[in-house]
This record gives C-alpha cells, structure tokens and sequence, in this order.
C-alpha cells in the first residue's frame, strides 16, 4: 500500500488518461477508434476525472488529503489495459478486421502470430478493466 496526497493521485490520474486516450485511438482504427474508444472510454475518463476532481476538492475542505493506494489492484488494471491496447481491433471499412493492432504488426513483419484473442475477448477485458478502474477510483474517492 502506498500512502500519498489525494492532489498527486488526481494529477497523476491526469496524465494517465492523457496518455490512455490516445494510445486506444491509435491502436484502433476507423468508426472502432472513435465509438469504443474514444467514445466509451473517452466519456468514462472525462467523468471520472471531474468525479475525482470534487472527491478531492471535499477532502480537501474537511483537511482529509491522505489517501491509500492499493498497488497490486493497480498491477491488475494495468495488465488489463496493456492487452486492450495490444490486442485492439480496427475496421476495414463496413466490418471489424480479424486480427487486432499486435497480431497485425506481427503479421506486417513476417513474425508468427502465438495468440489472437476473439473481439469478443478484448471487449470484455476492456468493460473489466473500465470496471477494475471505477472500483479503484472509488477507493481512492
């Protein structure tokens, strides 16, 4: 566990999701990017961070800013996010391509392709990993 300022989590939270946005957009492609991604994670960042946001400013206000952080549940959303992000799906044009952002650049380099989730697969993991961030968040707040 780790002990800090509920001020550094939100600013690290910050750079966090400004980091995160832009890596599902780039690792997506076509109406996928902008619907799943931008669209749904977007949205979830934008509001947790303004839910963050006023969970500090009223801990600030009763002088309660120590905050403790669970470091292995931060371990499991970060494994979680790396294989959204890895394994992430694109469009070619009107349908989901089949292979995601890792199994293709794979493929593009002559290397062989180990495992390929189903989109099916990478969806959920991202629903448990927007699920496994909210439960962090909450714990912070």
């Amino acid at each position: 566990m780790i002990t800090t300022n509920i001020w550094v989590v939100f600013s690290l939270y910050l750079i966090y999701v400004l980091i995160s946005a832009p890596l599902f957009f780039l690792t997506s492609g076509g109406w996928m990017s902008i619907f799943f991604y931008l669209g749904f994670a977007g949205v979830f960042y934008i509001i947790s961070s303004i839910l963050l946001f006023l969970s500090a400013t009223v801990r600030t206000a009763k002088k309660r800013t120590k905050v403790k952080i669970k470091t292995n549940f931060l371990g499991r959303i970060f494994v979680l996010q790396v294989f959204v992000v890895l394994f992430n799906y694109g469009t070619c044009g009107d349908t989901i391509c089949y292979d995601g952002f890792l199994p293709t650049l794979l493929q593009e380099a002559s290397l062989p392709v180990l495992f390929a989730p189903p989109f099916v697969v990478v969806v959920f993991a991202l629903l448990m990993y927007i699920g496994f961030l909210s439960l962090f968040l909450l714990d912070v707040a």
